[in-house]
């Protein structure tokens, strides 16, 4: 089953909002849960010039106290000016009423190093987990 708005793709539960080689934007209307998988090395912000617009489509999706699950695992050292970027996707996901976030840490060391100063800028409060799988059932016994 297909929503009518071209970009955006639906189950009964899961609704995909965005995905390509950078990045994966999944809303879970069961567990009003968002999630939110970064990929790779994005050089500039040519790479995402859709992101924020699809973060805004997920949050008109979203019930209040809904949770996140960031996927920073793939995530690659992106370039210092791409920072402001992922504040300001936190802060939108955050003001929109995040009640819980979790985070999957990089593998790579520096990319997590510069996910730290992002989270710290952003000042969204994440849980950090090293598997998908601790993500999700830490976030399924929260309430």
């Amino acid at each position: 089953m297909y929503s009518t708005d071209k970009d955006t793709a639906s189950t009964k539960i899961n609704t995909l909002i965005a995905k390509n080689q950078c990045y994966e934007l999944l809303y879970h209307s069961e567990s009003n849960r968002l999630y939110l998988t970064i990929k790779g090395f994005w050089k500039s912000m040519d790479a995402v010039p859709e992101l924020l617009s699809d973060v805004r489509k997920a949050l008109q999706l979203v019930n209040p106290a809904f949770t996140l699950l960031a996927d920073y695992g793939a995530m690659i050292t992106h370039p210092q000016r791409l920072n402001k970027l992922h504040v300001e996707v936190q802060r939108q996901i955050k003001e929109a009423g995040l009640a819980r976030a979790a985070t999957i840490v990089p593998t790579d060391r520096i990319a997590t190093l510069q996910l730290d100063e992002i989270i710290s800028q952003s000042q969204t409060p994440f849980s950090r987990f090293d598997s998908y799988e601790e993500a999700d059932a830490w976030l399924d016994n929260v309430y």
